[in-house]
């Protein structure tokens, strides 16, 4: 595999970390989660789970504005070991560097839409997962809280929007970034 390739992918990338792909990372034997604290990591116990069993939210807290990982070095296990299915695609030639770098702007921009939505509907909680975000915000409709702001036409036309970018999002992640093994 090409020793550049995480350089030239995934400081362009950043889809697994920022809240996009992945909702929570749990830390699995081995992990250190006491440096991992220590780096800023906010842990928490998983609910109903015995206290050993530790996962963080994403997105991470230790990923920067530059899409470096600021705990890196010390970064858990299940952030080591996960290759993107794009990333597997270009290590074996299936996919060109080019074209994966068009596959991640395009993905950013469609992850980017679902953010603006969302804070358009009264969430803007950056600092938590896109799908738990829109779980939230489709709760609301569900129970007839519409956003301030906003009349019930116009919540419900940008609630519709939201869902049909939220689905576009899901399968591109699903299809490009983090297949089912069904799909296969």
């Amino acid at each position: 595999m090409n020793v550049s390739l995480p350089g030239t992918l995934c400081l362009h990338c950043g889809l697994c970390c920022d809240g996009t792909l992945f909702r929570d990372v749990e830390l699995q034997p081995g992990d250190d989660a006491e440096k991992l604290r220590a780096l800023g990591l906010p842990l928490r116990s998983r609910r109903g789970e015995e206290a050993n069993s530790l996962k963080f939210s994403q997105p991470c807290s230790a990923l920067c504005s530059d899409l470096k990982c600021r705990a890196y070095a010390d970064r858990p296990t299940r952030c080591r070991e996960f290759e993107c299915a794009l990333f597997k695609s270009v290590a074996v030639g299936k996919v060109e560097v080019p074209a994966a770098l068009k596959t991640i702007r395009q993905t950013r921009q469609m992850a980017e839409k679902v953010r603006r939505l969302l804070r358009e509907l009264g969430d803007a909680s950056e600092l938590v997962s896109l799908a738990r975000r829109f779980k939230r915000v489709k709760r609301k409709f569900d129970t007839g809280e519409l956003p301030e702001g906003l009349d019930a036409e116009t919540a419900y036309d940008r609630f519709a929007e939201l869902s049909l970018a939220v689905h576009e999002l899901d399968m591109r992640l699903r299809t490009k970034f983090h297949p089912d093994p069904s799909d296969v």
